[in-house]
This record gives structure tokens, C-alpha cells and sequence, in this order.
């Protein structure tokens, strides 16, 4: 019985398969040959989606609108307390600064007016007021602002102030009225400026004097101990580094940084130009722009002077001594 159904099974198989090669199919075939009628299909006939009609219910208005002015966010200046021992204060109107009386032949109308006249601003003075002519803001972003301030000086026994304040102000020839942001920027702003005009002044003029009171110091070049030459001078230490501070600047070396109770001071150096040179009495050493070091050591009522560059070398030859004669002929005189 199973050798009947298994023959079946096999002619059933066998029956399916041809040997016609045409029938034969490969890989990829497109059935072209063997299958003539392929079917054909029609698109859907389709009524596509229905949305939903819109809610306008919270739809935003179309409004017109008109831009505003431009709005100044900058913070308002304060004003500084410049002053040793001085306080400041802006009270919604005037800027001002309160400090020790003694200071007062410095931070005075006389002192205010002198230097308004320098920047070409006219003001006239009743009593202890001073009242200005037009002047620019000078602040960027202030187009054709011109402001009159008013300058209060007021001292008692123990303390003196410096008050300004706004008393107009015009844009493009047109009076408006600041607000109190802008109050405080004016104010604060002219305050601060004359302030440090003030002190800058008082600062240079002290530091002249200190120069002029040192006097002539005679020098000359030697080589010292360690074989490296160097700039003698028939003075105190205290009173070298005061004449040094002066001089270095006028043959090239700025000063960048320096700590006074070692004598060390780190310079700067951009050479002069020849005719600058043949004022000092020299000719033009060379040496190269850069960073250098300048050391004084103290020898009771003498002292010697030495400068090195970046590296620790001290100058040598013709260009050291050169630019030693040229400090000795400015600390000579």
C-alpha cells in the first residue's frame, strides 16, 4: 500500500516539471515569455480625505503696529570714587563726589574751569557755581546731543564736594527733557572725566617736581665685580631710582612693570631714531627692540645700575656703553 501511494506521489511531481527549455526559468526573469497575458491594473478611483473645516476661533488678529524707539540698554555710569578716602553718590539728579578738605586746592571751580577751557567749552562761574555752555555728550551712539551742565562746589569745615548736574539738554537743536537713566548717564559720565583729568595732572605734576628735587647726578661707566658694565652714579639708591624712572623712558625703555624695594624694573625697549639719538650725544646703539631688565644695587651713598635682557645677558661692548652715556648725560643734568 505505501509503495502505491509513494508511486502516486512521484507522477504527480514529475508531471509538473517540463523539459521544454523555454519553460526553463532563470534568475530575473520577467515571465514575458512564458506568461502572455500579464494583468493589468487600474489607479483607485478614490475621493481623497476630507479635512476638517478651520476653527478660527483662536486665530490671532492681523493687527498693524508701528515700531517703537529704539530703547538704550546700556547700564547707566555710576560715579567713581577717584579720590583717596571720597565717597560718591547720584541722588536722581546730580552726580556727585564728597572728599577730604585738604584736597581741595586740587579738586576745585578754578581747576574745573581751567580744564573745561582746554576742551574748548565755555562756562562762566557765580560763587561757588559753575554753569556751561552747549557741549557734545561724546558717548557713542549720541547723535547731536548737546547738554548744559551745572557745576556745584561746596566745602565745609572738615570735607569738600563736587557736584554736577543736567540743567538742559538738545538733540538736533531740539530742548528735551532726560530721563533720570540719562541724568545719571551725563552726569556721571562729565563727573568721572573731570575727575580723572584732575588727578591725572596733580600726579604728573608731583612726579616733575620729585624729578627736578633729585638734582644733577654725576655717573660713569665702570665694570663691576662681575665683569659686566654698568652705569655708576655718586648717589643714594632712593634718589637713582627716581632719576632712573625719568631718564629710561627718554632713551627708548618704557617701563612696564617695577618693584621698587628690590631696584628691579622691567622695560620695554624701542629704539630711538638717529636724530634722536645725536641729541643725547650718541650715535645709535644697536641693539634689538624687546623686553629687558634693569637692576640697581645699593652701595651706602652710591649705587650702579645694570640692564640685561629676557635672557640674564647683561649689554656689553660699544652699544652698552652707548646707551649708558646717553642716561648719564640726562642724570647729569
Amino acid at each position: 500500500m505505501k509503495k502505491i501511494i509513494l508511486g502516486l506521489a512521484a507522477t504527480v511531481v514529475l508531471s509538473g516539471c517540463s523539459s521544454d527549455p523555454e519553460k526553463l526559468k532563470t534568475a530575473n526573469d520577467t515571465f514575458q515569455k512564458s506568461e502572455a497575458n500579464i494583468p493589468g491594473f487600474s489607479p483607485l478611483a478614490t475621493g481623497g480625505v476630507n479635512l476638517p473645516v478651520a476653527d478660527n476661533t483662536y486665530a490671532l488678529p492681523n493687527i498693524a503696529f508701528k515700531k517703537g524707539e529704539n530703547i538704550d540698554i546700556r547700564p547707566p555710569s555710576t560715579p567713581l570714587a577717584i579720590i583717596q578716602n571720597s565717597l560718591t553718590q547720584f541722588d536722581g539728579e546730580r552726580a556727585l563726589i564728597v572728599y577730604p578738605e585738604e584736597q581741595t586746592n586740587i579738586y576745585n571751580l578754578k581747576q574745573v574751569e581751567r580744564l573745561l577751557k582746554e576742551e574748548n567749552i565755555s562756562s562762566t562761574v557765580q560763587g561757588s557755581v559753575l554753569t556751561t555752555d552747549w557741549s557734545p555728550t561724546d558717548r557713542i551712539g549720541d547723535k547731536n546731543v548737546e547738554i548744559k551742565y551745572q557745576i556745584e562746589h561746596v566745602t565745609d569745615r572738615r570735607s569738600s564736594a563736587l557736584a554736577v548736574s543736567v540743567l538742559q539738554t538738545r538733540r538736533d537743536g531740539i530742548i528735551f527733557t532726560p530721563s533720570v537713566s540719562e541724568k545719571q548717564r551725563y552726569t556721571s559720565d562729565r563727573l568721572n572725566r573731570l575727575i580723572y583729568a584732575l588727578t591725572s595732572a596733580y600726579t604728573k605734576q608731583q612726579q616733575d617736581l620729585s624729578n627736578a628735587s633729585v638734582g644733577a647726578i654725576s655717573s660713569h661707566i665702570i665694570q663691576d665685580l662681575n665683569g659686566q658694565i654698568a652705569l655708576a652714579m655718586n648717589t643714594t639708591f632712593n634718589q637713582a631710582w627716581e632719576k632712573l624712572g625719568y631718564a629710561l623712558p627718554k632713551v627708548g625703555f618704557a617701563i612696564k612693570s617695577e618693584t621698587s624695594g628690590r631696584g628691579y624694573r622691567e622695560l620695554k625697549y624701542s629704539s630711538l631714531n638717529k636724530e634722536d639719538w645725536l641729541r643725547l650725544g650718541i650715535e645709535s646703539p644697536k641693539i634689538d627692540n624687546g623686553i629687558y631688565n634693569m637692576q640697581i644695587s645699593d652701595h651706602g651713598k652710591q649705587s650702579s645700575m645694570v640692564i640685561s635682557d629676557e635672557k640674564g645677558h647683561s649689554l656689553s661692548g660699544d652699544d652698552a656703553r652707548k646707551i649708558y652715556q646717553a642716561i648719564s648725560n640726562i642724570i647729569s643734568r
